[in-house]
């Protein structure tokens, strides 16, 4: 079936990860990157918004260097769902001929919205509540994936009955190209700051 998906924070983190680990030039260098070839493009929706930004205060990840003594600078890496930059250190910068960046991630902002979680459930009349994931896989070098999840319908703007045995797949620049809004709760416990996002029209499988 599809139907809408909404992700809360702490899940939202795991997937947006499995969308970002291609930006790294090792993994273009490499040839394991769906992202190879797409800065200045439109890849994903234009809700999406991420800037690597060593210098937030009190960050998790915030540094004045990186590993290799790069400056830290913040860096934006998602515009409105056109890629801006990747990850690039001084070894794959010299393989590639670009200009080093900086060689891992420091802290990774989302652009918030300025709903809750609570307002956003309630304006899906029919849909699916991610709230974690249960293994499965994800191709960096396609984008393809396939997640098994734990959550709850969502039926008239309301949380229902718990899901299990259900998968979500598809293709991760196709899936945050349907990204329709992006809640305001950023999840606080990792460097990632990702919100409870909503998506259209995903597919799902299972019971």
């Amino acid at each position: 079936m599809r139907t809408t998906m909404v992700v809360d924070p702490e899940a939202a983190v795991s997937l947006i990860s499995r969308a970002l680990s291609p930006l790294s030039a090792a993994s273009i260098q490499q040839g394991r990157s769906y992202l190879a070839g797409k800065q200045g493009q439109k890849v994903f929706g234009d809700k999406l918004t991420i800037t690597d930004d060593p210098l937030v205060p009190r960050g998790l990840s915030s540094r004045h260097f990186d590993g290799e003594g790069i400056s830290a600078r913040r860096m934006p890496l998602i515009e409105a769902g056109v890629v801006r930059n990747y990850y690039v250190d001084t070894y794959y910068g010299r393989k590639l001929g670009w200009a080093p960046t900086t060689g891992s991630a420091s802290n990774r902002v989302l652009a918030l919205g300025d709903k809750s979680l609570a307002a956003l459930i309630a304006d899906v009349q029919d849909g699916i509540y991610v709230t974690s994931w249960l293994g499965g896989n994800s191709d960096a070098t396609t984008g393809d994936f396939s997640l098994g999840l734990r959550g709850h319908q969502i039926k008239g703007g309301k949380i229902g009955a718990p899901i299990g045995e259900m998968n979500v797949t598809g293709n991760l620049a196709a899936l945050f190209a349907k990204l329709a809004l992006v809640g305001d709760d950023p999840y606080p416990y990792s460097s990632l700051r990702a919100p409870t996002l909503v998506f259209e029209d995903v597919q799902f499988s299972g019971t």
